[in-house]
């Protein structure tokens, strides 16, 4: 259950950069959303898997300033389980234009390797297809990012 109010929504529905042909599942978004439709995608797979927010993990939206103390900045940090981060990686990503997008993550998860936190990068489209098997196999330490 989100801790938004159901509000006026936005539809999420097929992506338009998605590389496969699966379909994808159509997502309400709360209209008070901080993040991206994406990242509520992710929010609402981790309170399926029990996962509460305060408590189990802290949700840092890009619109209010998630940079850490190391200067990093990640979607979701984790208590539960411990030294976990995760960050959703977004429709251009794969493309063109998220060339330097991917050069920062790959540097962002071996600066929190260093400290002991593993980041998780979710792949966009496998997250709008089957977003509980992926954020399950997130909390498992498993990337499914780049293969």
């Amino acid at each position: 259950m989100s801790m938004l109010p159901p509000m006026a929504t936005r539809s999420v529905g097929q992506s338009f950069w998605t590389d496969s042909m699966t379909t994808q599942k159509t997502v309400e978004v709360p209209e008070g959303w901080p993040g991206s439709d994406t990242a509520y995608i992710a929010y609402e797979a981790l309170l399926r898997a029990g996962r509460q927010p305060g408590r189990d993990f802290t949700y840092q939206p890009a619109t209010q300033g998630r940079r850490l103390e190391s200067g990093l900045d990640v979607d979701f940090m984790f208590t539960n389980p411990p030294a976990l981060a995760m960050q959703v990686q977004e429709g251009l990503y794969s493309h063109s234009s998220g060339i330097e997008t991917r050069g920062r993550d790959i540097l962002t998860k071996a600066q929190l390797a260093g400290s002991g936190v593993m980041l998780v990068l979710l792949d966009h489209d496998k997250l709008r297809q089957d977003p509980d098997w992926l954020i399950g196999e997130a909390l498992q330490y498993r990337d499914h990012s780049w293969g």
